[in-house]
């Protein structure tokens, strides 16, 4: 148990609801004891432990009982039942602004977070100036938070957050606001925390982050674990279960007042190995898809992937530059990337290309272009049934005369 960062055990969380707001008070007052509520269970006995150094995701629908999780690991909420221990102390960016007071200033919330975080006046005063040079908010330190702009708040809020030194950093979607200059610095921040052996838990609907961040990730269902193991096995396993219909499918985008200065892609084409470009390709053709793009500002580990997917949103293939060892360039300039997929057996239909550009984890999305655009396989002949014609072989014993 020495290595526990966070023993969870048998934790429940259940909410009475009412179909009426007077039958809360007529069940108050009813001699009998009679019930008018329902129970709703946010959590429902839920088991497990995180240990010291551990980067663990945690994705599921929304209302599936993350958030709820959460909020009773750092404190915020009460269990109904079960228990909750820490090793060490926590920081945790949960909804927008949560931990501040609107009427104070940034200044003095910054010592209310830390007298929160148990922190003395003079522990915070060490402090302060690598909080104030990370949340670079300038003078609006010293206005109220009423007063903040979405961005201003998770500055401010993650500045104090990781500035302290927690022994267990959680982080619950909390970066998709904000500029992309910060989210970068964010995400630095969160890796050198993973390099120094400290507790992460990262929420996130994006799978392609929590399987490139994280080593292992929670699946919560209806307010209980439905699975837990290996960051890219679980997550294969979610995308299915969203896929099959069973989940409303959550598209993930950097948010539009991200302002894109890092990299954009300039074009997305397809051409035969000629170089001809063209959208029609013949059954067991090679395909190439070409993209240009423009790095505006240098950065280093830029990772470019390409996705396929057919007529129903089935992902039929996806290919990274990470995966692959091919390094990008990081300097400023226009580029183009291309990838060659060789003796293509699709079966004749149409599919459509996502391209995207990410940094290094693959936390922050770079530019990202889903459905940018698509080619036809065509074919004669009637060669197989589903997605693919598997390179395959007949044969056949002699049966006994």
């Amino acid at each position: 148990m020495d290595n526990v960062s966070i023993d969870v055990e048998s934790l429940t969380k259940a909410y009475r609801l009412y179909d009426r707001p007077i039958d809360r008070l007529k069940e108050s007052l009813n001699p009998m004891r009679k019930s008018y509520h329902k129970e709703f269970y946010a959590l429902n006995n839920i088991s497990f432990t995180i240990n010291k150094g551990d980067t663990v995701g945690i994705i599921g629908k929304n209302g599936s009982g993350k958030s709820t999780l959460l909020k009773i690991i750092t404190g915020v909420l009460n269990p109904s039942s079960g228990s909750v221990k820490v090793k060490g102390k926590i920081a945790a960016l949960l909804e927008l602004g949560a931990g501040f007071n609107p009427e104070m200033t940034g200044m003095e919330n910054i010592y209310l977070n830390g007298t929160i975080m148990g922190y003395s006046k003079e522990e915070m005063d060490e402090k302060l100036d690598d909080i104030l040079s990370f949340a670079d908010i300038g003078d609006f330190i010293y206005q109220p938070v009423k007063t903040y702009s979405s961005g201003m708040f998770v500055r401010l809020a993650f500045s104090v957050n990781v500035n302290v030194d927690p022994d267990i950093l959680i982080v619950d979607e909390a970066l998709a606001v904000g500029d992309m200059q910060f989210q970068l610095k964010c995400i630095e921040k969160m890796k050198s925390f993973k390099k120094m052996g400290k507790t992460i838990l990262f929420v996130s609907h994006d799978t392609y982050s929590i399987r490139n961040f994280c080593t292992d990730c929670i699946w919560m269902k209806d307010g209980q674990i439905h699975m837990r193991g290996n960051a890219k096995l679980v997550t294969d396993e979610y995308q299915d279960f969203m896929k099959d219909g069973h989940g409303k499918k959550t598209e993930v985008t950097i948010e539009q007042n991200v302002r894109n200065d890092i990299l954009t892609i300039d074009r997305i084409y397809t051409t035969d190995m000629e170089g001809n470009a063209r959208s029609s390709f013949n059954y067991k053709e090679n395909i190439k898809v070409v993209i240009d793009y423009s790095i505006h500002n240098p950065m280093k580990g830029i990772v470019g992937g390409v996705a396929l997917f057919d007529r129903q949103d089935t992902y039929v293939c996806g290919l990274n530059t990470k995966l692959d060892q091919y390094p990008l360039p990081s300097e400023p300039g226009k580029y183009q990337l291309s990838v060659r997929y060789e003796d293509v057996s699709l079966l004749p239909g149409t599919y459509f290309i996502d391209v995207g550009f990410f940094e290094s984890s693959g936390l922050v999305r770079l530019d990202y272009q889903s459905k940018a655009e698509q080619f036809v396989i065509t074919s004669s002949d009637y060669l197989a049934e589903g997605m693919v014609c598997l390179k395959h072989h007949w044969h056949n014993n002699g049966g006994d005369r």
